[in-house]
């Protein structure tokens, strides 16, 4: 990253809670309209060319060429919307090598055939006038903007055009702020949101939540605006990620306070169970705000303790898995389907590089488990042919693996945890089948 040493001085000069950061840099990409009638390709700036936007009306699924226009951003815009007649285009946001986000000069910008029509920076959005880059720290201002090392995050989705009684308007809602700021794209203009603009944005916001967001990987944003809403018929739509079956994800937690980083556990948890979680917590004022980096689980339950294993593990390319199936016995054909709860570690190199594991012991957590009865069954890839894959054993342990054989039992209850469980994975496998 460019400059990436002064930067990060002068950004830990202003704050002490900057994180990194990654993003996608922009690519050549086709944006249309609602009505699917309009396409925008956008070419990224690159080699001194600026980044172009070249209007198509779609007919018999053909493209005819209407308008083009230079946009001012430096890469490309994160966000770009079009009118259902192809005649204006709203940009979002900064996309390049450098930054991304709320960064630079058109972090909202509005162009037609002719070229620009106006455009804003963050400080001008939100009408700062205090000293260069303290936005996000300003008294005033800093609940509306979140600061990284290379970008600002004020606005999500939803944004969308509306027209209302013949006049035009893009709307953006502040995802931190919780309200909504408006335009006229055909002068640029900022606009007053009266309640009845708001009750009618509000509500399609809501058809946005409910219609696309909850079904997409911005599930989140979605969750967020229903929370914001708090219509009780929208409850049952976020409770529905509750049961969520999408991957539980493994990720190692370290104590980062030593020499070599030290592994303090195998965490799996799912991404749309703990959205929930927060979410639910929040509506029934168990949380004030959207921050709970324990993760306490109010709905859901939490299972942790140890896995022994027979040596402790190296990088030689084998798996670990341990699973909660569902029941007080385990099935001979457990194989055969997915456990929902479990916790997957692959042993390579980069597992144990500058990094000192327990030993043996292997200790584990798994945070949203559905409420019920569930035995613990751990199983360790240990010998070739693996049988890994799509996140878990396709096969009965074979000749050199090894299983737990008695695992215990347990009763997992909404907002308790379950704790210190210890799972034997040392019963090696000799006849593929014992």
């Amino acid at each position: 990253m460019k400059n990436a040493a002064a930067l990060l001085t002068v950004i830990t000069a202003l704050s002490n809670s900057l994180f990194a950061d990654s993003w996608a840099r922009p690519v050549e990409k086709d944006y249309f309209s609602q009505n699917k009638g309009f396409v925008a390709h956008v070419t990224p700036a690159k080699d001194g060319a600026k980044t172009k936007l070249e209007m198509f009306q779609i007919k018999n699924a053909e493209r005819i060429p209407l308008w083009q226009c230079t946009l001012g951003n430096e890469g490309a815009p994160q966000y770009i919307f079009l009118t259902d007649d192809g005649r204006y285009v709203a940009t979002v946001n900064e996309n390049n090598d450098r930054v991304h986000g709320g960064m630079g000069d058109y972090v909202v910008a509005f162009y037609n055939k002719t070229g620009l029509i106006k455009n804003y920076s963050l400080e001008q959005i939100l009408h700062y006038t205090g000293p260069p880059n303290r936005l996000y720290i300003s008294k005033e201002l800093r609940h509306l903007v979140s600061r990284s090392v290379s970008g600002r995050s004020w606005a999500l989705m939803p944004m969308f055009f509306d027209r209302q009684n013949d006049k035009l308007y893009f709307c953006v809602w502040l995802y931190y702020g919780k309200y909504f700021l408006a335009w006229d794209p055909t002068t640029g203009a900022e606009v007053k949101v009266t309640d009845d603009l708001k009750n009618r944005w509000n509500n399609k916001g809501r058809i946005w939540a409910l219609a696309e967001g909850m079904k997409s990987r911005s599930y989140g944003k979605a969750v967020e605006f229903l929370l914001n809403l708090k219509r009780p018929e929208d409850r049952k739509v976020i409770e529905s990620l509750l049961t969520a079956e999408a991957k539980f994800y493994t990720q190692p937690v370290h104590d980062w306070n030593s020499k070599n980083k030290t592994l303090l556990r195998l965490n799996s948890s799912s991404p749309k169970r703990a959205t929930a979680e927060r979410a639910l917590a929040r509506w029934d004022g168990k949380l004030t705000e959207n921050k709970d980096r324990s993760q306490k689980y109010y709905y859901l339950g939490t299972v942790s303790g140890t896995i022994h294993l027979p040596e402790a593990p190296g990088p030689d390319g084998t798996h670990l898995c341990l699973y909660l199936v569902p029941g007080d016995s385990i099935p001979d054909d457990w194989h055969k389907s997915v456990p929902v709860h479990r916790v997957t570690e692959y042993f390579w190199k980069y597992s144990f590089h500058n990094t000192e594991w327990p030993g043996k012991d292997i200790p584990f957590r798994i945070q949203g488990v559905t409420p019920g009865t569930y035995t613990l069954k751990a199983v360790w890839d240990k010998a070739a042919p693996h049988t890994f894959a799509d996140d878990y054993i396709k096969a009965p342990p074979q000749q050199g693996d090894y299983e737990s054989t008695s695992a215990p039992t347990i009763t997992v209850r909404a907002g308790e945890k379950v704790e210190n469980i210890k799972t034997d994975c040392t019963h090696k496998v000799r006849n593929g089948t014992d």
